[in-house]
């Protein structure tokens, strides 16, 4: 009974083929549009006088060559590793980070007038990565060496953040030489939608679902 179901578990939510063509199709895309003069510009989240969409198109605009190097190398590694080890949540990570990162930049931080990056999107994928160490199986002991990874992980982007927030700097872009600021917020949403979205055993217990269940209990039987 308890392989049929580990089985169910690993099969729920987005198929790995899947993910890796979204993966390869979301790092094109970003390479297209800063091969592109004015796109950058155009896909944006903008706060003044900006387009509704730009909200999920502005994850793939970047500020320049170096800002678009770094974030899609950290993109393709964590996509690497999330795709082995949790590739069904790899899809609704990316999704529900790229919701809600632009949308706590818009509410929270009123000083930034625009938006690019897959940063906040890289973050979450770290998040996603700390969650599937974590329920790697520990073979018996009480803390095996994945979630000692998971630890280390976690315990990493928490001292990353706290760089950025005493310095003022990035540990990884050289912000002073870029036209940009870090916008360490949207980074810290991203790890928690990841994070969130990959420790929860099954798909059906996260919170966006349970209406679902909910309808499709009350549902009568055809």
């Amino acid at each position: 009974m308890q392989p049929q179901e580990h089985q169910r578990t690993n099969h729920e939510g987005c198929p790995p083929l899947a993910g890796i063509l979204l993966a390869v199709s979301v790092a094109l895309v970003t390479l297209g549009v800063q091969c592109i003069h004015g796109v950058p510009e155009m896909l944006q989240w903008q706060r003044s006088g900006g387009v509704e969409w730009t909200w999920m198109t502005s994850h793939l605009s970047h500020w320049s060559w170096n800002h678009l190097a770094w974030d899609l190398f950290a993109f393709g590694l964590l996509s690497l590793l999330c795709l082995r080890l949790l590739p069904s949540r790899y899809a609704t990570c990316l999704l529900v980070a790229a919701v809600f990162i632009p949308l706590e930049v818009q509410i929270n931080q009123q000083h930034i007038e625009s938006y690019r990056g897959l940063s906040g999107l890289d973050t979450a994928l770290m998040g996603l990565l700390v969650a599937a160490l974590w329920r790697q199986p520990n073979e018996g002991h009480s803390c095996g060496v994945s979630q000692v990874l998971a630890v280390l992980g976690g315990g990493s982007f928490l001292a990353k953040t706290m760089y950025e927030l005493t310095t003022g700097g990035t540990v990884f872009v050289s912000a002073g030489n870029e036209p940009f600021v870090p916008v360490i917020s949207a980074h810290f949403v991203g790890f928690v939608c990841g994070f969130l979205v990959g420790i929860f055993k099954s798909m059906s217990r996260l919170p966006w679902n349970n209406g679902a269940i909910i309808l499709k209990a009350s549902l009568p039987s055809l």
